[in-house]
Parts: structure tokens; sequence; C-alpha cells
């Protein structure tokens, strides 16, 4: 903990006198590296540093404990010592045996046996609430909006850009070469994705991309703008803003912000973009860093979650977790012609959201939200769904993220898999009994329970007694026609029967589709990862949810975009807004039948897919309404 202390480095130190600076020189004037190398070192120790050696060799609470434990042994042992006492001894060891025995075999009326259940009792609750694990609350949480769309006055950076204004800088991009970055056709398709992914003219680009004139650095975009710095700029932007606005509102100072997660999938420099949040807010030295990368939109889940498992260890008890997520484009905007590559350029957006998390008693009454679960499922061992979000470069060796086509129906099975974990942990007995009962039917009727069962659950799932309980839906169209009488075919007074259409192997089968849990039942609100109108509709269609729904998510593409792992909070914040009447606020939106709010015990579920393939859930329940 003790370290050697100089001045800054030459680039941000001014002369000293005792280095041998000339008195004309100005004060401010840099350093050279020789002279800072020269400068007296100072060595100091800081006293938190020293506290937290010691305390992580000593826990003076066990220490304390074990010695009282065994003070109490010696004391005890000097109590009973009596020579002239064995016959009391003797007795009240008969009483204990007595007691245990009528206890054991439930004695009625036996007031010892009561009471060495009842001193059990104590002994268990009392280990039940050592090992209680804290609560995770969610103090507050910002995102960053730009000030023409509702945000802080403060949020000036991004450039709202309209769709021709989109095109224009498209047709003008050059490569180093001079030569142009987009043909006529790429152009064509990027117009056609853009008019069509429902996303509005008002959603953030960085100025990185975006300059003030149309083809402002022409073809030394790539070297001045396109680059690290402008990275970086784009990632100060996002996330300083909403990390200062939220420990605003929360009147939390940085030093008191003991672990620190953050989340950006394709731009991971070094130093890390947690380093850089530590270094612009000066958080403290013992501050546990982590910096998540390359793991896609569903990483604002994955932050989470790890934040969780740190808050609920036994060393972190009284914390506050500031989470970040973000996502950055500026060195990931696709200069070359692959259609697989391109919708990236069309559908991605700057923003960043910044989570106080915390797991001290005393934020319970100013917590917004209570932390249920998280389920996270990981496909990747298939080798389609690893390659169906990749970073890789194009047959001319540019850059950029490939989307596969096959990535709605890899989606949906990794969605499958989360929600038949999530479902036990949150939906209602009877949703999880038709579940069951609907997977043995299934299961029975293939014959993989062998051919008695098969017969039997054959015969069974028609019946009108289990086809709720199991989901049997037949279809009229699948049932035998009545056969015309042969007399009445042969006088001509029938046609000729025309050939029917070929029926599928097991008509039963077809008629007993998977069930699929009414969530309406779980959660008053979903918001589902803003990864393109094509998501946002798979999601409502599968899991058979109301027109409004998914009115959060679609409001959030709309004016946002798809911001990546941040998405999730900003459909929390509007539902916060707005409550079930997004809707209201975006062309062609859904209204439910009755307006309403969000209230105290309403649970949230959050769900966003990501690269790898990843598909990650987390429930929150809500503690202060809107």
């Amino acid at each position: 903990a003790i370290v050697c202390r100089r001045p800054p480095p030459p680039s941000s130190m001014r002369r000293w006198e005792s280095a041998g600076a000339p008195a004309s020189e100005p004060a401010d004037a840099p350093l050279t590296a020789g002279e800072w190398a020269r400068v007296p070192s100072e060595w100091f120790a800081a006293r938190r540093d020293i506290l937290r050696g010691y305390a992580a060799r000593f826990d003076l609470a066990s220490i304390t404990m074990k010695a009282i434990a065994c003070l109490l042994t010696v004391y005890s042992v000097y109590l009973l010592y009596c020579e002239s006492c064995k016959d009391e001894y003797y007795a009240f060891a008969r009483a204990l045996i007595a007691a245990l025995s009528d206890a054991t075999f439930a004695q009625r009326g036996s007031v010892s046996a009561a009471a060495l259940v009842l001193a059990a009792s104590v002994w268990l609750l009392t280990v039940l609430w050592m090992r209680r694990r804290p609560e995770v609350l969610l103090v507050d949480f910002k995102t960053y909006r730009h000030a023409s769309v509702g945000g802080d006055p403060r949020n000036t950076a991004g450039e709202p850009v309209a769709y021709d204004r989109f095109l224009a800088e498209s047709r003008a991009a050059r490569h180093l070469d001079g030569g142009e970055c987009f043909t006529a056709k790429s152009l064509q398709f990027q117009e056609k994705i853009l008019r069509t992914s429902s996303i509005s003219e008002r959603s953030l680009f960085p100025p990185s991309i975006f300059r003030e004139e149309v083809g402002q650095d022409a073809v030394l975009a790539e070297r001045d703008s396109l680059c690290m710095r402008g990275a970086r700029e784009e990632a100060e932007c996002m996330m300083f803003n909403a990390v200062e606005q939220l420990l605003e509102a929360t009147h939390v100072a940085p030093h008191e912000v003991s672990i620190l997660v953050v989340n950006c999938s394709l731009f991971c420099p070094t130093p890390s973009l947690s380093a850089m949040l530590v270094n612009h807010f000066k958080m403290r030295s013992d501050c546990l860093t982590y910096n998540l990368g390359g793991m896609g939109c569903s990483a604002g889940g994955i932050s989470i979650d790890l934040a969780r498992r740190l808050l609920r260890g036994h060393e972190q008890k009284g914390s506050l977790a500031l989470v970040v997520s973000t996502e950055n484009i500026t060195q990931n905007w696709y200069r070359g012609n692959d259609r697989g590559m391109l919708l990236q350029n069309t559908l991605f957006r700057c923003g960043a959201a910044a989570i106080l998390l915390s797991n001290r008693g005393s934020d319970a009454g100013r917590a917004r939200f209570k932390l249920l679960h998280t389920v996270r499922t990981h496909v990747g061992k298939d080798d389609l769904a690893y390659n169906s979000v990749i970073q890789e470069e194009d047959a001319d060796g540019i850059r950029g993220v490939r989307l596969s086509k096959a990535i709605m129906q890899i989606a949906g099975d990794a969605l499958k898999r989360n929600i038949t974990a999530l479902g036990p942990l949150v939906l209602p007995l009877k949703e999880q009994l038709k579940f069951f009962f609907n997977m043995v039917a299934r299961t029975a009727a293939r014959g993989k329970a062998g051919k008695p069962v098969k017969s039997l659950a054959r015969s069974l799932v028609p019946l009108p007694l289990f086809r709720s309980l199991v989901n049997f839906t037949p279809d009229p169209a699948d049932q035998p026609l009545p056969s015309p009488k042969p007399a009445a075919r042969a006088a001509g007074k029938l046609s000729p029967p025309r050939p029917r259409p070929e029926k599928p192997e097991d008509p039963l089968l077809k008629a007993l589709p998977p069930y699929v849990p009414d969530f309406t039942a779980a959660f008053e609100w979903i918001c589902v990862h803003t990864g393109g109108r094509a998501v946002i509709d798979a999601m409502e269609k599968n899991l058979a949810l109301p027109s409004h729904y998914l009115e959060p998510s679609r409001l959030s593409l709309y004016r946002y975009g798809n911001v990546s792992s941040a998405s999730i909070w900003y459909e929390l914040e509007l539902i916060a807004e707005n409550g079930n009447q997004c809707g209201a606020h975006r062309p062609d939106g859904n209204l439910p039948a009755v307006p309403r709010k969000l209230r105290r015990g309403d649970r949230v579920w959050q769900i966003a897919f990501g690269s790898g393939f990843k598909c990650n859930s987390v429930v929150w329940q809500c503690m202060r309404g809107s």
C-alpha cells in the first residue's frame, strides 16, 4: 500500500523551480522526461490503503466472536466444576436424554421436549438469518438523451441525422486512396433499410461520423475522424454525462462507489473504459473495476448479473455498484459493400446508460427497483449460433460486423431455452402446470415413453377433460370428411372426389403445439432489446403478447434507434415516464383500453440478445411508482 508518488507526467506537468528551470520561462511550461525523472520522489501511504491491507488479513468481527465463544466456554466449565455436584450432573444428563427421546417420538405434554425443540428452532433461525443474502436494489438510473428529445440541457453531444443527410454523407464517403466507399447498389440498399427501419430522423450519430458539412473530411475521414481519438470522444461524451447526472440525482460522491462495471462490445481501448471513468471522476483506489467487451447487445444484463454476484458476497457489505452500458460506432462505421455488414450502419446509434445498485438496507426507502432474478443463456457451442454475429473483414479487407440471415431462428432457439429456465421462477402455478402437462403430453404422444404410454396419451389428449389442460387445439380442416354413399356416386349425383391435400405425418402433434405461457400474468411490463422492428415483431408473436405490450420497445427504437446494450434502460425510462401510453408518442402506435402508470409492486422483464449467441433476462420489482 506504500507507493512512490512523483509529479504528473510531462504532458500535464508544470515546471518546478527545484528542477532548475530558468525564472524567465513560464510557470506552466512542461518538464522534459529527464527533468521529471530528477524530481525528488515523495513516499507516502494512503490511510485507506493501509486499513484495507489490515482488513484483508484480519476480520475484526470474526476475531471478536471467536474470542467471546472461547471465553464463554471456559466460563461455563468454571461454573460447572464442583466435586460434590456429580449427582446433579447425572440428573441433568438423564433429563436431557429423556427430552431428546420425547421430542423424537412426539411425546405430548413433555415440557423438556418442547424446550429442546424450541432451542433447536431458535438455533436454525439464527443460522438462516446469518446466512441470508442482502437484497440488490436499483437506487436510480440515467440514460444519455439529447437535449432536443427531452434530455438534460447539458446533453448536446451527438448529431440528430435526417435520412437525406445520412445518404448524402454515404455518397460523399471516400477511402484514403480517393475511391468511393459505397456503390450505387449499396446506397440503394441502405436507403431501403433506413426508410423501413422504424427509426426516426432524430436519433443520434456521433459527430465523428457526421461533421458540420457533408463530406467535410473526405479522404481524410478514416485518419482524422474515424480513429481512436474520435472513438474516445464519443465514449466520453456519452458515459461521462450519464454518470455525472446519475451521481447528482442520487447525491452520491464518486469515492462512495465500491464496484464499477462497464460494458462496450466493439470498443476496448487501453486504458479501458472503466479506467477512463475512474480517472475522470477520481474514484478511490480500492474500487473493483470490470470492463466487459465483445458480448454484444445482451451485455447490459450480464453486467447487472456480475454486479449482483459481487454485491451479494460477504466481502461487499454496505457497498454501491455503478454499472455503465454503452456502445461505440465511430471505428465500426462500415465503409464497404457487403450487405450483411451494411445493416449495422442503418440500425445502430450512439447512447449510454448508467445504473446505481446498492446492497445497503438504508437505501431501501429511496430505491426505485429491487432485483429479483437474472437468467443467462449461452448457445455458443453451436457453430451456426457462434458465427451469427461476428466481426471480421469483408472480401476487400474492410472490417465490419456481419449479421447472419439465420439470426432470427437462432434468437428464437435461445429465447426458448431462456424462458424455460425463467418460467419456474416467475410464472403463476396455473401457467406452470399447463406448460408441464403440455410437455408431458407431447413427449408421450411422440412415443418417447414407450408404445403403451403413447397409445394412452393419444386416446386421452382429445378428450374434453384434457384438451384445455394440455393446449390441444384441433384444426377442423384436419378432420376426416364423411364418405359419400356408393349409390349416390354411381347415379352421378355427386362429382368425382377431388384429390385431398397431403396431410402432415401426425395430425395430433400438429394440434398439440408447444404451450406458450401467458407472460402477462407474470410481468406487468416487458422491455425487449431494440434489435430492430423484426426482432420486436417476432417477440410479440412468439410470446403471444397484446399489441400494446411492446410499445415501449417500439418507441425506444423510433426515438433512439438500436443503442445496443443500453436499449433496455431507455425502454424502462419510457415506461416510467409514459406508462402504457407509449404508443401515443409515435406514428401508428397501439394504445390499451385503460391507461396505466408504473406502480409499486409491478414486475419488469428486461430481455436482450447478443453475439455469441446469448439471451439474457433480468427481472425487477418496482418499489416506487411513477
